[in-house]
């Protein structure tokens, strides 16, 4: 290859998930080409398109995934790391009991959760670049590598910057590096999946990504199809509803029904074990009671095995196996089906008020192929169709990987808050009021007004793919003029103005005979799907890349 030739670049996509993981990868030039990994150390001859997010500490050595099935280690199962991904983001209200326990794990092994996520990652990356090298051997390093990490769409920035944070601990450089937020990769390969039949333009699309902790759903509206080109339609929603939320109601169930005839705690192996064939074989398959046409029948329910557990009167004990009947099921189920459902409904009426109508709920994820969400969807849909794509499991990795391989497809979002900085004007006594806000500077001798708001990006408004300065935030519909309680700094931006030769600085002395430079440059901001590109423009011309603290 000469010097000259465009290196082959195969893109990666990584879906970091609360329960499961996975990678999808394919070569920048074969967009019809995606391939999954499926094999996993400590899985045997197991194939699946996710590993379990679930790791454990050996002195420093971490075993992760599949390597940390405990159940034939009673005693050591409180050193299982589980959800870390949900404490990334701290301004994210959940209530999944072990990330809430492994939080004090991680700070018992004197770690942070972006350390634990950051040595997840890097197994992830290294076992996914040892699949790869498998693959095409030493021409591996002729490529080059772009990985596409995925963050929930209901992530705060600081949240999405503590991820990009670990995948650097992890070893992918920030040049490699591109965070796209989970809907809109599920969304771009469930639409290429579905696109052929059903999709026209101005089409609006409701994407819910029911995943295994959180729940994002953002509406597409197709601008184009050929090649596609979508927009968001109204700000998304989302919120931590996700699959495991069922598994925390399944455990509650089994400990109650348990412990209140026993009088004795259920021991932490029985609950794994029940946990186990749950997750494996009842919530996978669940669809729901029965139809009104098959009241003859009768409703089906469930042996759980409990090891250990025997001798307790009042429940429905075999041979090692408590009965639940499906009411039961039912309601784990119900309140949070419920929650996804009002989710989506909130979406519908959201894109009725711009003046469009729903077109199609697309469901993925693993929550998302529930035959349960479906039905009760269908039912509320009015008539709308409801849409599950094939490998909906994997569609947020696979999808990572079109984004890489075929580019931007969203030509706008929608801000989902107020983005500013904040700076001084100068003082006009039309226009304003000399208050405490009034200050003097020494070097132009004149009045300023300070705290005034320069906002750049407005909650609700399209975005489409600016100094040590300090980025501000605000919720509020109508952002305010000055700085007020309802402004926060979301992060600090830095600029090194050394980039830039000094003798393009305009240089000016006041009447005291100080010296000093007027520099009138530009800190561009750049919303892309899942965090910010802050950028340092003097002249028109480009300094390199603004470091962002937050």
């Amino acid at each position: 290859m000469t010097d000259t030739e465009e290196r082959p670049k195969l893109i990666v996509g990584n879906d970091f998930g609360t329960t499961f993981s996975g990678v999808a990868w394919g070569l920048k030039d074969c967009p019809d080409d995606i391939e999954l990994i499926q094999t996993w150390p400590g899985g045997g001859n197991i194939t699946s398109q996710k590993v379990p997010t679930l790791c454990s500490y050996d002195d420093e050595r971490m075993k992760w995934g599949h390597q940390t099935d405990q159940s034939s280690q009673p005693g050591t199962q409180n050193r299982l790391i589980q959800g870390v991904k949900l404490l990334l983001d701290e301004s994210q209200k959940f209530r999944y009991s072990p990330a809430i326990e492994s939080q004090s794990i991680i700070k018992d092994l004197e770690k942070t959760p972006v350390k634990v996520a950051g040595d997840y990652l890097e197994k992830l990356v290294v076992h996914a670049q040892e699949v790869l090298t498998r693959r095409f051997g030493t021409a591996l390093k002729a490529m080059d590598l772009e990985y596409i990490l995925t963050v929930p769409a209901v992530w705060s920035d600081k949240g999405k910057d503590l991820t990009k944070q670990a995948a650097h601990q992890a070893g992918i450089s920030p040049e490699c590096l591109r965070l796209l937020s989970e809907p809109e990769a599920a969304a771009v390969c469930a639409i290429r999946t579905i696109q052929p039949n059903s999709i026209t333009k101005d089409d609006c699309l409701v994407v819910c990504d029911a995943g295994g902790g959180t729940v994002d759903i953002i509406t597409y509206r197709v601008k184009q199809t050929d090649p596609l080109r979508v927009e968001e339609a109204t700000k998304g929603t989302g919120a931590v509803c996700g699959s495991v939320m069922l598994d925390e109601r399944f455990d509650a169930l089994i400990k109650d029904i348990i412990e209140e005839q026993s009088h004795q705690p259920i021991p932490q192996s029985t609950v794994r074990a029940a946990r186990k064939y749950w997750q494996d074989y009842i919530k996978p398959g669940y669809t729901g009671p029965l139809d009104d046409d098959d009241d003859d029948m009768c409703e089906p329910g469930y042996w759980i095995p409990v090891p250990g557990v025997s001798g307790i009167s009042n429940i429905e004990l075999s041979e090692g196996h408590l009965y639940l009947d499906s009411n039961q099921v039912k309601e784990i189920f119900d309140p949070i089906i419920k929650q996804v459902e009002s989710l989506v409904a909130e979406q519908r009426r959201s894109v009725k008020a711009t003046g469009h109508t729903t077109k199609a709920i697309i469901l993925v994820g693993g929550l998302g192929a529930s035959g349960y969400l479906f039905k009760r969807l269908q039912a509320a849909s009015d008539g709308i169709q409801v849409m599950q794509p094939p490998n909906a499991w994997s569609a947020v990795a696979r999808g990572a990987v079109i984004r890489g391989q075929e580019g931007n497809q969203v030509e706008s979002r929608i801000a989902r808050g107020n983005y500013s900085v904040e700076m001084k004007v100068h003082f006009d006594p039309k226009k304003h009021r000399a208050d405490e806000n009034l200050i003097w500077c020494p070097y132009e001798e004149e009045w300023f007004m300070s705290k005034r708001m320069q906002w750049y990006i407005f909650k609700g408004k399209r975005v489409s793919e600016v100094f040590h300065e300090k980025l501000r935030f605000c919720q509020k519909t109508t952002a305010p003029e000055v700085t007020d309680s309802s402004v926060t700094v979301l992060c600090e931006l830095e600029a090194d103005l050394s980039k830039i030769p000094k003798g393009l600085f305009t240089k000016k002395i006041n009447s005291a005979r100080q010296t000093f430079y007027h520099i009138n440059f530009e800190l561009v901001l750049t919303p892309t799907s899942a965090s910010f590109l802050f950028d340092l423009h003097f002249n028109g011309v480009s300094y390199g890349s603004v470091k962002s603290r937050y």
